[in-house]
């Protein structure tokens, strides 16, 4: 599992001189993707999702990389040849939108459509099938791990009334940078929160980036 590799970096970059920055970040990511209470209903998930954008994307003052790009600048010379390979890995998470396509055929994993890119993925983890349906559509993180892909912990399933809503929104920014795809994908998380909230509003009211809610 992946999960213990990225443990030390977690430790690293979340405590002592750092504690700090996580604190700005929680502000400057909730302030984009919606501010998330305890008591939500995906409030773990949401801090996870949150996680692994301070880990994996969000450049530290003064050193304009992400924790998990410098930690690997700092320590790839002391790596062993496997580490090597994770890390480095971990420096190219796929971070996207995603439409489920099928299950594989061995039950064990999903193939998945990056919406931003088109491209299909196979995320081989034999314990994540369960609650995925074919054609969510779904915000997730992927990450390369010894030569297959894995789901991150966080999730985001957007209602399936809105696909036409978020394909077209995806095929505007499908060829600008990263950055514009992220801040979509935020948005997007805001506008799933909001829903949560509002249950009896018309999906479509929150749905649009013209919305008073």
């Amino acid at each position: 599992m992946y999960q213990k590799y990225l443990e030390p970096i977690i430790e690293e970059f979340t405590t002592g001189e750092y504690y700090r920055e996580v604190y700005n970040a929680k502000l400057e990511y909730f302030d984009k993707a919606g501010i998330i209470y305890e008591d939500d209903l995906e409030f773990e998930q949401r801090m996870c999702i949150f996680m692994d954008w301070y880990l994996f994307d969000r450049d530290l003052p003064g050193v304009d990389l992400p924790p998990i790009k410098y930690y690997f600048r700092r320590n790839k010379d002391r790596f062993s040849s496997e580490e090597l390979n994770i890390y480095r890995d971990f420096c190219s998470t796929l971070h996207s939108v995603f439409r489920l396509k099928r299950f594989t055929w061995v039950g064990k994993g999903l193939v998945v459509q990056d919406l931003f890119s088109n491209k299909s993925h196979t995320v081989v983890d034999p314990e994540i099938n369960q609650g995925f349906t074919r054609g969510d559509i779904f915000e997730a993180r992927i990450i390369p791990f010894k030569g297959n892909f894995e789901f991150s912990r966080g999730f985001c399933f957007h209602p399936a009334d809105v696909e036409s809503f978020i394909f077209g929104e995806v095929k505007k920014v499908r060829f600008q940078d990263k950055s514009r795809q992220t801040k979509l994908i935020l948005q997007l998380s805001s506008m799933k929160l909001k829903h949560l909230r509002f249950p009896h509003i018309d999906i479509r009211h929150i749905y649009k980036f013209e919305s008073k809610i």
